[in-house]
């Protein structure tokens, strides 16, 4: 799996692709990079786009995970686009609170992002 990375202006957008099958890279490896840059890049939201892979490896999932887990508590969104019907059917045997939210588009994610930043009470 490769990570293609792109800084907008209100959030820090990762475009998965899949590589060569016969490419012995491991995909957790990679994506634990990209999330970690992101998640120090100061953007209040991370969206992963799924749309160029044909499956999620489970093991790039787990880092999906603990990254989700690691970026609630610093109120970052984590959100997933175009995910294949495998991953969304794992999503929905999660408990909502353990998964990223699952979105049908970018379009969707910028949505859902405005509305989690609007309702976070400002520190005083």
């Amino acid at each position: 799996m490769e990570v293609y990375r792109e800084i907008l202006p209100q959030s820090y957008l990762l475009i998965l692709t899949d590589t060569d099958p016969t490419d012995a890279g491991a995909p957790a490896a990679s994506l634990a990079y990209a999330l970690r840059r992101a998640s120090r890049s100061g953007k209040s939201s991370i969206w992963v786009d799924c749309s160029h892979l044909r499956r999620l490896p489970l093991s790039a999932l787990r880092v999906l995970l603990r990254y989700y887990r690691r970026l609630q508590q610093r109120n970052v969104s984590l959100v997933l686009c175009h995910v294949g019907t495998a991953t969304h059917q794992l999503a929905a045997k999660l408990p909502t609170a353990a998964f990223p939210a699952v979105l049908p588009s970018l379009l969707d994610a910028e949505r859902y992002c405005n509305r989690r930043q609007s309702a976070v009470p400002l520190a005083a």
